[in-house]
């Protein structure tokens, strides 16, 4: 009898740890792929942020023409390698603009963003 006994909880242990290290790595792959997303965001937000900053500044106000001073101020403390992971999107760029500063951007100025973000990429 105590055998069986011993036998039937060696059964139920054995399968509590398989689960307890499945629910373990599941866990550890959704946390390092949120980070992922989550530094996507931040980048939006960070770019975001200074353009609103350039905005309420008016830092770049009468130098339309001066695209090499716009990329050094949005992207010289960007990390390339997070932004190289996700790419060349910046789909809420504009939603975040408006949140921070109830800015809206139109096409141009967010074509100009993606330009400025896309030499960026490239450069890096």
């Amino acid at each position: 009898m105590f055998h069986k006994i011993n036998k039937l909880f060696k059964k139920i242990f054995s399968s509590f740890i398989s689960i307890l290290l499945k629910l373990l790595l599941v866990s550890i792959l959704f946390l390092k792929s949120e980070s992922t997303l989550s530094k996507v965001t931040n980048i939006e937000r960070d770019l975001a942020y200074k353009y609103c900053d350039s905005l309420e500044k008016n830092l770049f106000k009468g130098l339309d023409n001066e695209i090499i001073l716009k990329y050094e101020y949005f992207f010289s403390s960007i990390n390339s390698e997070v932004l190289n992971e996700s790419g060349d999107n910046i789909s809420n760029f504009a939603s975040e603009v408006e949140t921070f500063c109830s800015y809206k951007i139109n096409d141009a100025e967010l074509h100009e963003m993606r330009q400025l973000l896309n030499k960026f990429i490239s450069s890096n």
